[in-house]
């Protein structure tokens, strides 16, 4: 019987891939890259990297971090973002700020969404990452796309830090 169970279990990790599933917390130079964007904003200790996506239809290049824990695709999963290209340690500071909004207790999901079904809706006109940077606006005011490319815009150096310098940088 015990012989029959661990086939059984043995079969369904097969079918669910599980065998291939990865979980790890943020590296120490991960953290450090955030910090130069997000201060300790984020409670770093309980973010996830996972090797799977969050969705099942999930597009191979998409990064998701609605519910506090990062899911990519295998292909684009990296042990540590520190240490890749520029272009995935920008996406990698987009999904953080997903990862700060719901620490915050921001529906990440559902506000997500809206926004995407307002871009299908829209025949794609509306563009709901694109922003325009506005002097007296606080980081809050943007929708949550938008403060993630205002945040991968802070870390590529283009705009200054309206994260942390100003009173205004909680979501």
């Amino acid at each position: 019987m015990l012989q029959l169970h661990l086939f059984i279990l043995s079969l369904f990790m097969r079918l669910l891939k599980l065998d291939q599933f990865r979980c790890r917390s943020l590296t120490a130079m991960e953290r450090q890259l955030c910090q130069s964007v997000f201060g300790n904003l984020i409670d770093y200790s309980q973010v996830k990297v996972m090797n799977h996506p969050y969705l099942p239809w999930q597009p191979q290049h998409i990064f998701m971090a609605p519910c506090g824990y990062i899911h990519v695709r295998n292909r684009h999963y990296l042990a540590d973002y520190s240490q890749a290209q520029r272009g995935y340690q920008a996406i990698f500071i987009h999904e953080m700020t997903h990862i700060l909004q719901h620490q915050q207790n921001i529906n990440v999901l559902l506000r997500g969404a809206v926004l995407q079904t307002a871009y299908f809706l829209s025949f794609k006109r509306y563009n709901p990452y694109q922003y325009r940077l506005i002097a007296a606006k606080p980081f809050s005011a943007y929708n949550i796309e938008q403060q993630g490319e205002i945040a991968k815009d802070i870390f590529l150096k283009k705009i200054d830090n309206i994260i942390l310098n100003s009173p205004h940088h909680l979501i």
